[in-house]
């Protein structure tokens, strides 16, 4: 018996010996007892600091991650004292450990990523009618086609590009819209409705019937009844309102007519005119803030989307494509391409596509440099009086062990799309430098606020946003 006794009396005096250590470190800085300073211990720092760290890499719902962390950390000190200590002291150290962690994990969150400034490359000669255009902005129309994967959709990038050029260069409204799109729901430059009536090709989504697509890669055919309406949002001021809307279309019927509305005013009709030729039609009022069109005959003809605008400044079209790695830009047919050229006097084109092509492990792009060096030169040879930009793809993470680390075919696929603007004559710039290089997406997504999803992969509003501000401060810096 007495044998039993003494087996169990160092795991209780262990106990209780790491009680009183915990307890210790309750102790306030500077107590004294009989004139003798009592000196803090705080045996969880390094335990804190540890687990915190690993479970901050390893999960990448942040939220998720603390409270499991809390969790486990608790559990493991409760074990440790379960012997002698009473509820009151364990719902003491979980408490602690839970605000001690709290501290620590938005402390190693909130980095700040690292930006550089990172020139543009590549033939910048043929940036001259983009940069010539500037110029006569306060006079004319400077027009900028911006092509690019889902990371455009919602109107991302494009729009805080567009309103930096607007701020300094003027223009007033927001440029091509479609007649439908799949992200109304998160686009905050325009306020798009339309009925559910719509039938949609396109080069990403399916055209079974070959309709010729226009130059966002998709046309729209109505239905009897089928309407669509646009309204202006306060986001920035030069998109608040506009002057001119324009509606582009082919393959008119013979004296077909659709309906349309400024403003909320009484329904004017417009009779289109036939033929296979890209179209206009130009309705003029000063300070417009919506427009809505009607369509009372089916198939009216094939409509491909309008534009808010004013006579002069810069207007960049957001055209996305959903899940594209920018060679089915070769399906829209090269008479529309120019059709759209004729009317808009594009200056600038740029192409931001890569994303896409990475699948699993592949590393050997050649067949999509080859195929993307056709689709430019292509572009070059219908817009000849075009610059082009490619910009690279930017940084994606995956994870290795406890750390998100650069995905190692991004550098690879970065390299293949310079060589691509080397083989087109294009000016180049390489996102993924810039936005500080290897592992950056990481810092992006640890931000304070951040900048990126936690998928490691995709920009949020606020990541768009410095995209597009590194960008308009770069081109202006080849400018000038």
């Amino acid at each position: 018996m007495n044998k039993i006794k003494s087996i169990n009396r160092p795991p209780i005096i262990i106990g209780l010996a790491i009680v009183f250590l915990i307890g210790m470190s309750y102790i306030p800085e500077g107590i004294t007892i009989f004139g003798v300073e009592i000196k803090k211990v705080d045996i969880l720092e390094d335990l804190r600091n540890n687990s915190a760290e690993e479970k901050l890499e390893e999960n990448k719902n942040e939220q998720d991650s603390l409270r499991s962390l809390n969790n486990e950390n608790r559990n493991a000190n409760l074990a440790s004292v379960s012997l002698n200590a009473s509820l009151d002291v364990s719902e003491s150290i979980g408490s602690f450990i839970d605000n001690e962690l709290a501290k620590y994990v938005n402390a190693k969150r909130h980095k700040t990523p690292t930006f550089k400034n990172h020139p543009l490359e590549g033939n910048l000669e043929q940036l001259k009618y983009f940069f010539e255009a500037l110029g006569k902005s306060k006079t004319s129309q400077v027009r900028v086609a911006h092509f690019g994967d889902s990371a455009l959709e919602g109107d991302l990038v494009t729009a805080y590009l567009r309103n930096k050029f607007q701020q300094r260069y003027g223009g007033k409204g927001v440029g091509f819209l479609p007649i439908t799109s799949e992200d109304i729901s998160f686009r905050e430059t325009t306020k798009i409705r339309f009925s559910d009536d719509w039938t949609t090709a396109s080069i990403t989504g399916g055209n079974p019937e070959d309709v010729p697509v226009g130059i966002a890669g998709k046309v729209f055919i109505n239905s009897a009844g089928s309407w669509v309406k646009y309204e202006t949002v306060p986001k920035f001021r030069a998109i608040r309102n506009f002057d001119v809307a324009k509606i582009f279309y082919n393959n008119a019927k013979n004296s077909s007519t659709i309906k349309y509305s400024l403003n909320g005013s009484a329904e004017k009709s417009l009779q289109l005119i036939g033929g296979s030729r890209i179209k206009e039609f130009v309705i003029e009022r000063k300070n417009s803030t919506s427009l809505k069109l009607d369509f009372p005959s089916e198939k009216t003809a094939y409509f491909y989307g309008v534009s808010l605008e004013s006579k002069t400044g810069v207007y960049i079209d957001n055209f996305p494509l959903r899940g594209n790695s920018g060679i089915d830009l070769m399906k829209i047919p090269e008479n529309n391409l120019q059709e759209f050229d004729s009317l808009m006097n594009y200056k600038l084109v740029i192409l931001e596509f890569g994303l896409n092509i990475l699948r699993g492990r592949k590393t050997n792009f050649s067949k999509y440099e080859k195929d993307m060096v056709d689709v430019i030169n292509e572009f070059k040879m219908l817009f000849p009086r075009t610059s082009f930009l490619l910009i690279g793809v930017h940084d994606k993470c995956i994870k290795r062990k406890k750390d998100f680390i650069t995905d190692p075919a991004i550098k690879k696929l970065v390299n293949t799309q310079k060589r691509i603007a080397v083989k087109t004559n294009s000016a180049f710039w390489n996102l993924f430098e810039a936005m500080g290089g290897e592992n950056s997406m990481a810092d992006w997504v640890n931000a304070n606020p951040p900048l990126a999803y936690s998928d490691y992969i995709h920009f949020n509003t606020l990541g768009t946003k410095e995209e597009a501000e590194m960008l308009f401060k770069t081109i202006m810096d080849a400018k000038n």
